[in-house]
């Protein structure tokens, strides 16, 4: 593999979990709104709010994961692509 194709599978790695990462947030998003209704309704099932912060929990932990990956992912690239510069969104990694 040459150099000039191992930067754009890095860039496309990076390109990848930066809309992975988007996508999820997103979805966190919702679940925490979510969460704050069922909350703030009287009558919410105790079970349902339970469930619903478990999957917020879950979606954080795995924010936080791919937070990670993309960040040793972006540290790769900028050790091994000096002076290029980084896929769109990938600064949320830094």
């Amino acid at each position: 593999m040459t150099t000039n194709d191992n930067r754009a599978g890095q860039r496309s790695l990076i390109e990848s979990q930066v809309a992975d990462f988007k996508n999820l947030s997103a979805t966190a998003t919702r679940t925490a709104r979510q969460l704050a209704a069922l909350k703030a309704e009287p009558h919410a099932d105790p079970a349902t709010i339970a469930s619903v912060q478990e999957t917020l929990s879950a979606e954080e932990e795995q924010l936080a994961e791919m937070a990670a990956a993309g960040k040793a992912a972006v540290e790769e690239f900028q050790g091994e692509c000096v002076g290029q510069t980084l896929p769109p969104g990938a600064a949320e990694f830094c």
